[in-house]
């Protein structure tokens, strides 16, 4: 049966990813967290923030205007849960942020895990996200990132 494992992370957009990344620092204990450093690079970065357990994960990135959270919540499951919430979230006609139904193209294919992005009927964002990567990127058929 279909069941959310845990939140894997929150999306934090803020104005100033430097103080941002040392006000989480200081304040919460976060530190960026090495194994998402690929995702900091390009106009949508991420600095990936956690505690030493790594029990609590937030996402951080830069935008104009940004202040309040407007971003995703991530929930995480293992990778046959990955699957069938696909089919779950197709079969419900759920959409994605550019008004696309879901469906297994629509996986990205993260390099150590798997996530699929989609919005509640009012625009919030959540997301699904699986680190069974090499499971799933042979039952998906991912095609293989290039070396960054």
């Amino acid at each position: 049966m279909r069941s959310l494992g845990k939140i894997d992370h929150i999306h934090i957009r803020v104005s100033d990813s430097a103080r941002a990344t040392d006000w989480y620092s200081r304040v919460l204990g976060l530190s960026p967290d090495a194994r998402y450093r690929h995702m900091q690079d390009g106009p949508h970065g991420v600095i990936m923030m956690a505690n030493p357990s790594g029990t609590v994960r937030l996402a951080i990135s830069q935008e104009d205007g940004a202040g309040a959270i407007s971003g995703a919540i991530a929930f995480v499951v293992n990778g046959q849960d990955f699957l069938e919430w696909i089919d779950q979230l197709a079969g419900e006609r759920v959409l994605n942020s550019e008004g696309q139904t879901i469906a297994r193209d629509s996986v990205r294919d993260q390099s150590f895990f798997c996530s699929l992005s989609f919005v509640d009927p009012f625009g919030n964002p959540f997301e699904i996200v699986s680190y069974d990567h090499t499971w799933l990127s042979g039952k998906l058929k991912l095609a293989k990132r290039a070396p960054v």
